[in-house]
């Protein structure tokens, strides 16, 4: 970045962090969100657990909330770690002058203005891309053992650069868009109080009775209207938070977009290369979950493979799209090399695309949005829980669309099957090899209906896939098809014996994202929670519209009427 001529002194340079950093006055930041994201937990914990010499970065597309998880961060450490204010110093360089000065600029006016006290210093640098020679300043600074650095950026091919580069410097935290439950809890409080309160009652997600069909039934009943709503505009905190229709808000959206594209990716790429991303983007929009055939693409786009490779990088690392590789361990080398590729939020691409209300309507489509959706959220669950999340394939009719290892390396098998016929995929799992089946812990089907297996009565051809009289829903047996087996409800670890038994859960998608979103914030906030009681789910104690209490404990989280 080329840098400003215009000189600045220090009383400017002064007044300009003084604004931005309320603490200093004994102030704190306007209008900032109560309720935290998961993000903010993972954050917080890295933050306790990193020393001097790593800086955290908090990366995600333009508009997920980066800045005000970033200035929450700032709040916790005032209020509850009890901070000195001077020892917490944020700056944004996309707001000018500071966007225009030289680091050692802005950096000597507090040292010398603040004299920082003893213990540990916070710097908290919200879109740092637009500072000069920011990754070595940093660099510079790390060598310091008081100071502790935060740092955002929407520039993610050119910051993705150094942090590739710079791996034992920085740890990276991704920020998605929001999941399903974040979005209830924020913007439909009350919906979301009514289901912990009456139905969920602090229970976690596999817990016993969790996933029986009639409490399912009850989940869905009332997600239906707010997940319509959520698809469409529900992942991107300040567009959801205003009251726009959806043409607006996608007017919105598609501006988020094309700053994305042509300005985040300037410094990396030619304009016919953003051209280019912008095309490949919309094949992933229009063809969700396509197998991503480089070959392909290079012809289609008039480019060689290596740098149909940068593209998609470039938008994986700017989280346009998440991938998938193909968990099959043996078989052809071009199939096991194809990523499964998504849009990265349901909203995004549906704005980016055009669609309107009709898009809910249309079976074909909708499989598309919740399968991406899916994804979505299973890669979410897996980078903060440090697990795997892939699919299965060998070949066009024997696929399973998706497959969580988790650190114990048990597997989830999850299929999303909006309307369809589900045959294909349990062909593909009844031909894993026995080493695999044994591992598989618990399988979903994730569908548009309501939670029961009656009208989903087993194939002929799949003589293992039965329907539990007991429980009204699908169970499938792994072993012979001689060896069959039904498990109840509260059978939901991996049996090895003879036979391999998993309960199979026919589940309606808003209430498997919903849960599966809801068991990543509680485990997200328990695990600070823990080292640090009074961090709750929001700021102090918590509050929902002045009426509720949330409290995070060992089996879930339980919402109550606040004493008055």
């Amino acid at each position: 970045m080329k840098k400003d001529i215009t000189p600045h002194n220090s009383a400017e340079i002064l007044s300009a962090l003084r604004e931005i950093n309320p603490f200093w006055a004994n102030k704190e930041w306007p209008d900032l969100p109560q309720i935290r994201r998961y993000p903010f937990y993972s954050a917080i914990n890295y933050l306790e657990e990193i020393g001097s010499q790593r800086a955290l970065f908090l990366k995600g597309f333009r508009g997920v909330g980066k800045s005000t998880l970033l200035r929450q961060i700032g709040n916790w450490l005032r209020n509850e770690r009890k901070v000195e204010a001077k020892n917490i110093v944020y700056v944004d360089f996309e707001k000018r002058p500071l966007r225009q000065i030289p680091w050692k600029a802005w950096f000597n006016v507090w040292e010398k203005e603040f004299k920082p006290a003893e213990g540990h210093i916070y710097f908290l640098l919200d879109e740092i891309q637009y500072a000069d020679d920011w990754a070595q300043e940093v660099r510079s600074m790390l060598v310091n053992s008081q100071y502790r650095i935060i740092a955002t950026g929407s520039a993610a091919a050119e910051i993705q650069t150094v942090l590739d580069q710079e791996v034992r410097r920085w740890i990276s935290l991704s920020v998605p868009a929001l999941l399903f439950y974040e979005y209830l809890l924020i913007f439909h409080s009350n919906s979301n109080a009514y289901l912990e309160n009456e139905i969920l009652k602090g229970r976690s997600f596999l817990q016993e009775g969790m996933l029986d069909s009639t409490v399912l039934n009850r989940i869905s009943g009332d997600l239906k209207e707010v997940f319509k709503s959520y698809l469409l505009h529900g992942g991107f905190p300040e567009i959801a938070n205003v009251n726009l229709n959806l043409t607006d808000a996608q007017r919105l959206l598609a501006d988020v977009v094309d700053k994305a594209l042509y300005q985040d990716m300037r410094t990396q790429f030619s304009r016919q290369d953003i051209e280019n991303l912008e095309r490949l983007f919309e094949y992933i929009c229009r063809n969700p979950g396509v197998l991503l055939d480089k070959s392909k693409v290079s012809g289609m786009l008039q480019v060689s493979r290596p740098t149909t490779a940068r593209y998609v990088k470039a938008l994986e690392d700017g989280d346009f799209i998440c991938s998938l590789n193909n968990q099959k361990r043996a078989g052809k080398a071009p199939l096991k090399a194809k990523p499964k590729v998504y849009p990265s939020d349901a909203s995004l691409r549906n704005s980016f695309l055009g669609r309107t209300e009709e898009v809910l309507l249309q079976p074909e489509e909708m499989g598309h949005i919740v399968e991406g959706s899916v994804a979505a959220h299973l890669s979410a669950y897996a980078q903060a829980e440090g697990g795997q999340i892939g699919y299965w394939r060998k070949k066009d009719n024997e696929e399973i669309d998706f497959i969580y290892k988790g650190t114990d390396s048990k597997y989830w098998v999850i299929e999303s099957k909006y309307g369809q016929s589900n045959a294909k995929w349990l062909r593909a799992l009844e031909k894993w090899p026995a080493s695999e089946k044994e591992r598989v812990s618990i399988c979903f089907l994730v569908n548009r209906d309501a939670a029961d297996a009656k009208e989903r009565a087993p194939s002929k051809e799949l003589p293992a896939f039965s329907p539990s009289k007991a429980e009204g829903r699908l169970v499938l047996d792994l072993s012979s098809p001689r060896e069959k087996a039904v498990l109840t409800s509260t059978d939901l670890s991996l049996n090895v014996e003879r036979s391999i038994k998993c309960p199979l859960h026919v589940i309606p998608a808003p209430v498997f994202l919903y849960l599966l979103s809801r068991e990543l914030w509680i485990k997200a906030n328990k695990k600070i929670a823990d080292k640090n009681p009074t961090t709750g789910a929001l700021t102090g104690k918590a509050e929902i519209e002045g009426s509720t209490n949330i409290t995070a404990g060992s089996t879930g989280i339980k919402m109550t009427k606040k004493s008055t």
